[in-house]
């Protein structure tokens, strides 16, 4: 046995009091370097992060009190003295013990760190918000944004047309103000539109971002390189659905994480979908200017003639149909091609949602919109995971290139939706959910790239 070839799973749990000074700084904290199952859960479509610990019992957990604090029944294993900077020696006391029903706290600090080798890389920073010591020790955590949900949202109401993400999050509105969290430096350089936003009383700051995801505008937690210090920020991402081209995500210094198939992959559940373009549809909807969604539908008109002008390439059908009082008091106007109310049966149809970055626009522009969609919709789409060993520790909303020299229909650079990261006696493993082609060849419904 080549023992040189031998990785070790590594992990460094720390669980403590939060410091009221400093969100991201655990006090006295207890520290585990076992554990049974470790299931960390984040995607880009959800503020809140999850993470499940468990731990069998007899766990050994170590601690130090610092301090003139009595170590009876504990194993104090180490004493030591350390000089403050303001010339006050203080005493500290290490000891390790047995994880029971009184070692962990609902609203305890905890952080993650997973590796191999000893090579630890942060992967969760939360509170513990359950905790179960039936059987075995269990709990339960969410991510940094658990503070969003005990913070109650400002007051305030904003323009249907010309609102910006970075106004209500930052000094104009202030929906961040005292929260401890900052706006992603490239969510700031996007300059992402919202519809109109109203706050009552009975709206948390995490209620206000997470109702957001209507709009395809998806809050998240990131970590941002150019932030001076380790507080994750609140990022802000479009997916296809809701950009012509490209995707708007923050980008990653270390992206595209390569994966090759034959060395990085465990799992491999993708499907390779190709899509008949004769029977493809792209649904569009937008925020009308009466604070209404409304939609249309394209597809592909069965008898168009290229050599005839007159001929048109796409059909509108199942529009949404707009009142003449609403006409009056909006502009807005049925979408061409759609005046009946008569609903076209679409199950055969493999149907493509699109949501309008645009606020306040009105029916033939959506049309205009959906049809450039449907033009650069990528036909040949990967669906399904992959799941890779634990080499990277990969976050959501990053991008990956994947390399399968075996099917080479697969290769391309991809966006990762949802990550769900398993730790414990069963390995190190990341379920990557990546639904969409960023780069790579892909067919479009009229021609090969």
């Amino acid at each position: 046995m080549d023992l040189g070839a031998l990785d070790v799973l590594c992990c460094h749990i720390s669980i403590g009091d939060p410091d009221p000074e400093n969100p991201m700084k655990i006090k006295n904290p207890v520290e585990l370097f076992e554990v049974q199952e470790i299931e960390i859960n984040e995607s880009y479509k959800e503020l809140i992060g999850t993470a499940k610990l468990k731990f069998p019992k007899g766990t050994v957990f170590k601690s130090t009190v610092i301090g003139p604090v009595t170590m009876e029944g504990k194993d104090a294993s180490k004493i030591s003295t350390e000089i403050m900077q303001d010339g006050v020696i203080i005493e500290k006391k290490s000891s390790q013990s047995a994880v029971d029903e009184t070692t962990f706290k609902i609203g305890q600090r905890i952080n993650i760190k997973l590796g191999y080798n000893g090579l630890l890389k942060n992967m969760f920073d939360g509170y513990i918000v359950g905790y179960n010591s039936d059987s075995q020790f269990e709990i339960t955590c969410e991510n940094m944004a658990y503070k969003l949900k005990l913070k109650q949202a400002p007051k305030f109401e904003t323009p249907v047309k010309g609102t910006k993400v970075n106004d209500v999050l930052g000094d104009k509105y202030g929906l961040l103000k005292d929260t401890d969290f900052k706006i992603h430096t490239d969510t700031q350089k996007f300059d992402i539109q919202i519809g109109k936003v109203k706050v009552t009383d009975n709206f948390t700051v995490a209620d206000v971002l997470s109702d957001w995801s209507k709009f395809k505008v998806y809050c998240f937690l990131k970590y941002d390189a150019d932030s001076p210090d380790d507080m994750p920020t609140i990022a802000i991402g479009r997916p296809y659905s809701s950009s012509k081209s490209q995707p708007v995500f923050p980008t990653d210094v270390d992206g595209p994480f390569p994966i090759y198939f034959d060395y990085h992959v465990a799992t491999n559940d993708l499907d390779i979908v190709k899509t008949d373009p004769k029977f493809l549809a792209v649904t569009g909807k937008a925020l009308g200017t009466n604070e209404k969604f409304f939609e249309v539908t394209i597809r592909l008109n069965p008898e168009h003639d290229p050599t005839d002008s007159n001929s048109k390439e796409f059909q509108v059908v199942n529009a949404t149909q707009i009142s003449k009082k609403t006409h009056k008091v909006t502009g807005n106007t049925t979408a061409k091609g759609a005046e009946t109310k008569t609903k076209v049966d679409l199950s055969t149809y493999t149907i493509v949602p699109y949501m309008s970055p645009s606020i306040g626009i009105n029916s033939d522009k959506l049309v205009e919109e959906t049809t450039e969609y449907f033009r650069n919709y990528n036909l040949n789409g990967i669906t399904g995971s992959i799941t890779i060993f634990g080499d990277y520790g990969i976050p959501s909303a990053v991008q990956v290139e994947l390399f399968d020299y075996r099917n080479p229909s697969k290769n391309g650079i991809y966006l990762v939706e949802e990550v769900t990261t398993t730790f414990g006696v069963n390995g190190y493993r990341q379920k990557l959910t990546i639904p969409y082609k960023i780069k790579g060849e892909k067919s479009t419904y009229g021609s090969e790239k």
